[in-house]
């Protein structure tokens, strides 16, 4: 389900019917009630698109669909791309007299599209009959598809008259009467461009005129088009219990085009993929409050909603099939710039880049990109956890970023945005981009996926267990694939929290909850997981059971505990060492210029020296004193990071 918070727009607050009259703020509403014409103040977290009995609460697989129902439901969405947010009864009848269906078949597609702004709502339509309905018998659709499966989408490239007369005659010789060349025509046009390149001219083709139709984009309104992409930031990261140096966190960011904001990132030590890009999309299509809270930041973060063009570079990360599919069911177009066109993702390349300049002045910095401080240790000066440097990267966006004057715009990007959505004297308002509600399906369609069968004790993943009720009806399923029984597979879906997986129910389609079958079992990311694996391992070369592994989790566990404090000692020792070491270069230098005075001075110092008596004078312990500098340097090092983006007065060109 799609939300549309703007003008005119007819939303519902719980069962009640009301009508936005006018956009207050980012927050809140006026809105009429259209029962009593009463007009109220509302909270845009208060409004939905339909009435609280109506609202989906299943969670749908986009991927689940058979291909043929989708290639229908884009064959629709083209049909009825000219008319969106067209109200217009004379621009139906042309659309369908145009394209071969009756008026009221297309409302019928634009009301199911328009309420959910979903391609999967097209996918199935019930059959009404009449005008618009396919009257073509079982063996004139077999003939069809298979000549222009054949003929047609082939690099003979034949023509739709060319086609015809070869179904025609095949018809003629199996005594089936032929179809008109309108319905034949009718079936061409559902036909998607892409795959009409591709099975026409190649794949690489196919690829060009992906880059041809996307041309850069540029941004015409808040959350036109999103441009998207991954850095690894130049600076390490430490150990939250440790404080051990691990390694460089990546950044994906997407950055709005049109006002400059970043519409929403993703900090990780994993390497960029599907994952983190899902993230980083979620956090762009989802409101900020949880950041703002989490992080108590002090500045606006309003942008949100669904966007229109995904601009990114040709990853094999990017041109994921699951990201595909994605951004096919909630129609985004995907464009992907030219090789070699960086200037194409100049916007995010210099965002980025300002961003590396901010983060080199952090302890920790690698200095990786400017050749200065060649004596720096990196590793000895990191002082930053993961979720610190999070924290720092959302204080210098949301509250430093978002309120500096942008050279290109001559204000800032929250300005920018604020322009884009309430309109000024000169600029009509665009108002705000759809919200999507069922935040459920969207967070669980950006996660991998995966295939599994249904054991009698549940459901298995890297030797790990899992069982709910829900499986036994599922247990020991088989399915027919080319006349062969084998074990049916399930799509299931993992989180980074290994602690339970989405099962799709394909009877009544929806994704549940599956836990550990032990519930007993800690609660891990799959990073711990794999480390456990990785640590058995390397005492013997075999594959190893649930309990096994997470027994060496648990005794991983208490060595790292172990390790803290063992840690803590370490370094009080060191800190002593370097003590010493730098007290007897001090001794050596003073002997030496002793040695210069003369046989007498020296006569003399080592005289008092003798009768000095060490043991007479009282020994003050100096015990504390290093573990007070330690603690004093982690404290400093943490207020300084944490506060370094609001003091930080050198201005920088974003």
């Amino acid at each position: 389900m799609s939300l549309k918070i703007n003008e005119d727009s007819i939303v519902y607050k719980l069962d009640q019917q009301y009508v936005i009259t006018k956009l207050i703020d980012y927050n809140y509403v006026f809105a009429k009630n259209t029962d009593t014409g009463e007009i109220v103040k509302l909270h845009h977290t208060e409004l939905s698109s339909k009435p609280i009995q109506e609202q989906k609460l299943t969670i749908d697989d986009y991927s689940m669909i058979p291909k043929d129902k989708i290639e229908d439901a884009k064959a629709r969405l083209e049909a009825i791309k000219p008319l969106l947010n067209i109200n217009s009864r004379r621009e139906v009848e042309r659309r369908a007299k145009e394209i071969g269906v009756s008026p009221n078949t297309l409302y019928n597609w634009l009301r199911r599209y328009e309420a959910t702004e979903q391609l999967s709502s097209l996918a199935f339509m019930a059959p009404r009959g009449g005008k618009g309905k396919s009257r073509l018998i079982k063996e004139q659709e077999e003939i069809i598809d298979l000549a222009i499966k054949e003929h047609y989408l082939t690099k003979q490239r034949l023509s739709v008259q060319r086609v015809y007369e070869i179904i025609y005659s095949n018809c003629e010789n199996a005594k089936v009467k032929p179809p008109s060349i309108a319905s034949v025509r009718r079936r061409v046009k559902k036909i998607s461009e892409a795959k009409l390149t591709r099975r026409r001219e190649g794949k690489k083709a196919a690829e060009k005129h992906e880059i041809i139709l996307g041309k850069y984009p540029d941004g015409l309104y808040p959350l036109h088009v999103i441009q998207i992409d991954h850095t690894q930031a130049d600076v390490r990261i430490v150990d939250d219990e440790q404080r051990v140096v691990l390694d460089r966190p990546w950044i994906t960011v997407a950055i709005d085009i049109y006002s400059r904001m970043v519409a929403g990132f993703y900090v990780s030590l994993e390497t960029p993929g599907f994952f983190g890009i899902g993230q980083t999309l979620i956090n762009t299509i989802l409101p900020k409050n949880e950041l703002l809270e989490k992080y108590n930041l002090k500045s606006q973060y309003p942008i949100c909603g669904k966007f229109k063009i995904l601009h990114s570079d040709q990853g094999s990360d990017f041109k994921s099939i699951d990201l595909k599919e994605i951004c096919e069911e909630y129609g985004i177009d995907t464009v992907f710039r030219a090789p070699g066109k960086a200037r194409q993702g100049g916007h995010i390349e210099r965002l980025l880049g300002s961003l590396s300049k901010y983060i080199h002045i952090l302890y920790g910095s690698t200095f990786e990109k400017i050749d200065r401080n060649r004596d720096y240790d990196s590793a000895k000066e990191a002082s930053m956890t993961l979720e610190e440097f999070e924290e720092w990267i959302s204080i210098l966006i949301v509250d430093t970023y978002h309120n500096k004057k942008h050279s290109q715009l001559g204000m800032t990007p929250l300005q920018k945005f604020e322009e884009g959505v309430f309109g000024t004297a000169t600029q009509p308002a665009k108002g705000f981009a759809p919200r999507i509600e069922n935040i459920d399906e969207l967070k669980i369609n950006f996660l991998p996926k995966e295939k599994r069968t249904v054991q009698r004790d549940g459901i298995q993943i890297d030797n790990i267990t899992y069982y709910s009720e829900v499986l036994n009806s599922w247990i020991d399923s088989y399915e027919e694939i080319r006349g062969k029984k084998i074990k049916k597979k399930f799509t299931i879906r993992r989180d980074r929290d290994i602690s339970y997986i989405w099962f799709y129910d394909e009877r009544v389609k929806t994704y549940y909850k599956i836990p550990y079958r032990n519930p007993s079992l800690p609660k891990i990311s799959i990073w711990e997981y794999k480390a456990a694996v990785k640590h058995l391992k390397q005492n013997e070369n075999r594959i190893y059971n649930e309990s096994e592994v997470f027994a060496a989790l648990e005794r991983m566990r208490h060595l790292a505990e172990n390790s803290k404090n063992k840690t803590k000692q370490q370094r009080k020792l060191i800190d002593r060492a370097n003590k010493r070491k730098k007290q007897t270069k001090e001794i050596k230098l003073l002997q030496d210029k002793v040695q210069e005075i003369g046989k007498e001075s020296q006569k003399s110092l080592n005289e008092n020296t003798n009768n000095f008596d060490w043991f007479n004078e009282e020994i003050i312990p100096f015990s504390g004193i290093e573990e007070y500098s330690i603690n004093q340097k982690e404290e400093s090092t943490k207020n300084i990071n944490k506060n370094i983006v609001q003091n930080f007065d050198n201005e920088l060109p974003f």
